[in-house]
């Protein structure tokens, strides 16, 4: 097994609970704290082993982060100008300063002046300053890269660093989420990354592990490709006694039902996936404990719009119709998942509480397909429509078992009407690959919603190619008119008309079948203290976390 060596650091996390953190019983486990009842003062010290389930391919965020994991790990090696705060339930979420000391608007709202912390340092010892601030900009934006968050960008006109300690932020238009956009990305090294040109990132990876020099409480020592990733304190860390481990190791385990019996073997300290039907074992445990929290997430089928039938938004309201999507949750879930309506969440502030759900209707959705033209003329149980019988491959990730189960039983209800589709298990890479590249029919997936909510990026006809996510190739010019016109407004109260209208386009239209918003269930060890994980990071105070002695 080859083993890549380098240097690094890290940091990350945010959002709402469902039990106000470790320090609360919550009908979840035992009735002392989640992490076991506290003995101890906070020390420093000890290694903390947490169960992960996939490997990370690089540590270049506009490169890379093809999964939820890597960007984790992206964000615990390399800091923001501020952390984004866990409080858009009721609001757009607020912001804490970073690697940021202050920000002032101008008069006219369209130039943000941000200094920066003084001392601060990258883990080789140079200091951090607005040129890194600027240069990280020039990469987000330049077109060689097409890095996939690039139009949060999109009003900003230029980033000038004023001198080492400041940098102002130019917009083109007043609108109510110029912070997250401005926010959007981790501030990456000018003096070492820079040597490499923009138009030579992609597919060098190993380059930016060789000259990695970061800025978070973490540095980056060790990968062993399918084994594990290995954190180590970073002496030059802003924060001064953080963090208080001496090393996090992440330990690749590809099952999630092995990863369970690792924590109740008391081998790894924290599982971010516990599987539903495991709950009980953890809850049971005296080794660990069980914490549930709404993630920010919701799991969905999309339809290949670039292929019929799938382009005919009748087809594909039949096809959500014909779903019984409560029960699927009630089968893999149980009670820890609830259906999904649209891409914001019912959690989130700005959701559209007039939407009905779609009912499960096979009746509908069988008179919806015949005026569509699918009928069984030859009486084979199958749907036909010139000459065509209503089959369709239906593909997800092989290593997500609940999505594999869904899949399954998607299947036999859509065999009740007499479509046809055919489950493919998918490797990972290869799934995002065949979305990218719209070379799939149905593929149930997840997004992490964007909190600023511009859901450009998935529904959007720019979106279609040129590195964007609308994998369906949906297209509705009013759907994109307001989209822009959303994330346009100044207030959000203004806006919330255009996220109401945009939800009810979706919700008619069906360009996703919006199956679930799912809890994501943490085990944690009764050893490790103040592991606080919420909806945007589980790793959201990995500083902090701490080791208790044993007993």
């Amino acid at each position: 097994m080859q083993q890549t060596k380098f240097g690094g650091n890290a940091l990350a996390r945010l959002a709402l609970v469902l039990c106000a953190g470790l320090g609360l019983a919550c009908g979840c486990g035992r009735t002392d704290t989640a992490a076991g009842p506290v003995a101890t003062e906070p020390r420093s010290g000890g290694t903390v082993v947490i169960a992960a389930g996939v490997d990370i391919g690089g540590i270049n965020q506009l490169t890379g982060a093809e999964s939820r994991f890597e960007q984790d790990i992206i964000d615990l090696l390399f800091l923001r100008l501020f952390q984004e705060q866990p409080d858009y339930a009721e609001h757009p979420p607020t912001f804490a300063p970073e690697l940021a000391e202050s920000r002032e608007w101008s008069k006219d709202g369209l130039v943000l002046t941000v200094r920066l912390r003084p001392g601060l340092q990258w883990s080789d010892g140079v200091a951090i300053t607005a040129e890194d601030v600027a240069w990280t900009y020039s990469a987000q934006v330049d077109p060689e890269l097409v890095w996939e968050g690039a139009g949060s960008k999109d009003s900003i006109e230029k980033v000038i660093a004023v001198d080492p300690s400041t940098v102002e932020f130019h917009f083109s238009e007043i609108y109510f989420s110029r912070l997250a956009d401005l926010n959007e990305g981790v501030i990456l090294p000018k003096h070492t990354w820079s040597k490499l040109p923009f138009d030579e990132w992609r597919g060098n990876e190993e380059w930016f592990l060789e000259h990695l020099v970061v800025s978070g409480p973490f540095t980056l020592t060790r990968i062993v490709p399918q084994q594990e990733i290995v954190l180590e304190r970073n002496t030059r860390y802003f924060r001064a006694g953080f963090p208080r481990l001496d090393r996090v190791v992440f330990r690749v385990i590809p099952n999630r039902t092995n990863r369970v019996e690792h924590l109740l073997a008391g081998e790894v300290d924290f599982v971010e996936h516990v599987l539903p039907e495991r709950a009980a074992d953890v809850q049971a445990s005296q080794r660990a404990n069980l914490l549930p929290l709404w993630h920010r997430q919701y799991t969905f089928l999309v339809w290949n719009g670039c292929r019929e039938p799938f382009d005919d938004p009748l087809v594909r309201k039949a096809m959500t119709l014909a779903i019984d999507r409560q029960s699927i949750i009630e089968a893999v879930w149980g009670d820890n998942a609830r259906p999904a309506l649209g891409p914001i969440l019912s959690s989130v502030w700005a959701f559209n509480h007039d939407l009905v759900p779609w009912p499960y209707d096979p009746n509908e959705a069988r008179r919806l397909l015949a005026n569509a033209g699918w009928t069984d003329s030859d009486h084979d149980g199958l749907l036909d429509r010139n000459g065509r019988d209503f089959t369709f491959h239906l593909s997800t990730n092989g290593d997500n078992r609940l999505r594999a189960d869904a899949a399954v039983m998607i299947q036999e209800q859509l065999r009740r009407i007499g479509v046809d589709a055919q489950v493919s298990l998918l490797d990972l890479n290869r799934m995002i690959e065949d979305n990218k590249t719209h070379g799939f029919d149905a593929t149930i997936a997840a997004w992490g919603i964007d909190t600023s909510l511009d859901v450009k990026h998935q529904f959007h006809t720019d979106s279609i190619g040129s590195g964007g996510s609308n994998y369906g190739c949906y297209s509705n010019a009013e759907l994109d008119q307001t989209i822009d016109l959303a994330r346009r407004q100044r207030e959000p109260s203004d806006a919330q008309p255009y996220f109401d209208r945009l939800q009810e386009i979706l919700h008619e239209e069906q360009p996703y079948t919006f199956l679930w918003e799912p809890m994501r269930l943490y085990g944690v060890s009764t050893r490790l203290r103040d592991a606080s994980p919420n909806q945007l990071s589980a790793y959201f105070n990995l500083e902090e976390w701490w080791l208790a002695p044993a007993s």
